[in-house]
């Protein structure tokens, strides 16, 4: 197959060492052409095929680790319902009952404060505010989540028209689902809230209802939730050439949003072959499949049948089983689970892999509804509570059923991470539960979520940190010896490289672990 140049259209023997994808008759045409060629110099195209719609295939050869896109959103903006945050900046705000709270002097929105004011992001719909005599009266006080949020991201979307209206025709080329979504319950509320305020309390009348719900889809099916803990920010951006990724429950990237722009950065978490799809997840590694396809199902309207979800036994995890009661009742070692015997069926019956015992799908379903409601009511600020739950359910759920798992993960984190449970406070048998957990999350990890995956360094940094502990308690108290110790800490001391090398990519974490590798280095020259 012959290829052609990109300046000359002559025939070309060279190609782009990144991306591969673009092709020269000479190295000066290359360089000749590359300020033109680096804002879409990436190592992957757009596909679409029937079966798969749009997505986006490896066009060499990707290793770990290695940033596969970098992406600026075309529109920021607060979730659906939120918190209360700053329009400017994201940030959330908190106060205590009689503080004063800035708001802005146009709008009535608050802010962290002036500099928040004259924010690119807010003075668009300051104007338009200020402009139709709106002024907003929200209640900021306690931790009470403030529906008045879910219209700003959707009228920022709509000022883009003349804003800046190439970037309006970007988004609204996005994929909605509207027609599976216009008849939701969700949806006739945003008649009422979003439509009624955009185009009656704001007077936008040049947009239709339709129109108004078709961006508000767009949102819903395409946007990505923004964390980061310095200035507790939680909220949603629209990165459309990261929107064209496609899903997938056992994903080969991970995604970051970095510096005061939030541009996102794609990386490989895994090695990607060439033509391999890239893929990211919507859902938790830790729900079991029927979670995650109903989360999927109404969040981005599509049934995910990736091999996990097809998979009844979850690549060996078995995430999503139960124990069999009835084996238990004849032998209360007995190991034997239920599984679907269609898992991309949500009503398929359950069956025992040893016996014949069946359950209802429907029955599976509510058992994991009151279960996963449960766990949202535990009180999260005392471990053993969660200990307790764990106790209550050994019998019924195995070590890797993911309701396990989720409370487990939680264990992992305040053990050692919070006041009264820090690790110079946790009691030996505490310190051997918190390796433990690590431990066991770290072997499933490997499986369901592989490579330089958040959750992996994550725990990695904490189970290093754990056996650091461990090792100079034994050591003081003459369990082990200084050379076992050693040992030990330059064992810790490879699990903190591999999770810095893993997490370098959050900027909450980069100088944290900076000094904990500082620090381990000094603790490995201990006498």
């Amino acid at each position: 197959m012959t290829e052609w140049c990109a300046v000359c259209h002559a025939g070309a023997t060279q190609c782009c060492s990144s991306c591969h994808s673009v092709f020269y008759c000479s190295r000066e045409h290359q360089k000749q052409h590359w300020k033109f060629h680096k804002v879409q110099c990436v190592p992957c195209k757009l596909n679409f095929s029937a079966e798969l719609g749009y997505h986006t295939v490896a066009t060499r050869d990707i290793q770990q680790g290695e940033i596969i896109l970098k992406e600026d959103p075309v529109i920021l903006g607060p979730k659906i319902v939120s918190l209360p945050v700053c329009l400017g900046c994201g940030r959330r705000i908190k106060t205590a009952e009689g503080t004063e709270i800035y708001k802005c002097s146009s709008c009535g929105w608050p802010l962290c404060g002036p500099h928040c004011k004259t924010s690119p992001l807010h003075v668009p719909e300051c104007n338009l505010m200020k402009e139709r005599g709106f002024h907003a009266n929200i209640n900021i006080h306690g931790s009470k989540k403030e529906a008045a949020y879910c219209s700003i991201t959707p009228l920022r979307c709509l000022l883009l028209k003349t804003e800046d209206p190439n970037k309006y025709e970007t988004i609204m080329k996005l994929q909605s689902h509207l027609e599976k979504r216009k008849d939701t319950a969700l949806y006739n509320v945003f008649k009422n809230n979003i439509v009624g305020f955009l185009r009656n309390a704001l007077g936008m009348t040049e947009f239709s209802e339709e129109t108004i719900l078709k961006v508000t889809a767009i949102l819903d099916t395409n946007s990505f939730e923004i964390r980061r803990s310095e200035g507790d920010i939680k909220i949603r951006g629209l990165y459309p050439k990261a929107a064209m990724l496609s899903h997938d429950c056992k994903p080969n990237t991970k995604h970051t949003f970095r510096g005061s722009q939030f541009t996102l950065e794609l990386v490989s978490t895994v090695p990607i072959k060439k033509g391999e799809i890239i893929c990211v997840t919507y859902t938790q590694t830790l729900w079991g499949t029927l979670a995650r396809r109903e989360h999927l199902k109404q969040s981005k309207c599509f049934d995910c049948t990736c091999e996990r979800c097809s998979d009844a036994a979850e690549l060996g995890t078995y995430l999503g089983a139960i124990n069999c009661s009835q084996c238990k009742k004849s032998d209360a070692k007995a190991q034997s689970k239920m599984i679907s015997t269609n898992p991309l069926e949500a009503t398929a019956p359950w069956k025992c892999e040893v016996c014949s015992h069946t359950i209802p799908g429907r029955q599976m379903a509510w058992g994991n509804d009151a279960i996963r409601q449960e766990i949202a009511s535990l009180d999260k600020t005392k471990p053993q509570v969660l200990e307790e739950f764990l106790n209550k359910y050994k019998d019924a759920l195995h070590p890797t059923n993911g309701h396990v798992l989720e409370v487990k993960y939680a264990l992992s984190q305040m053990y050692g991470n919070m006041q009264k449970f820090l690790l110079s406070e946790l009691s030996d048998k505490l310190l051997e539960r918190k390796i433990s957990l690590c431990t066991e999350l770290l072997a499933v990890a490997d499986i369901l979520d592989p490579g330089a995956t958040r959750l992996r360094g994550l725990l990695l940094y904490d189970l290093q940190a754990a056996m650091v502990v461990r090792a100079k308690r034994d050591l003081a108290s003459d369990k082990i010896t200084k050379t076992v110790a050693q040992d030990i800490m330059a064992e810790s001391m490879t699990l903190l490289q591999q999770a810095a090398a893993i997490l370098k990519t959050e900027e909450d974490m980069a100088q944290l672990l900076a000094d904990k590798l500082a620090n381990l280095s000094k603790e490995l020259e201990f006498e």
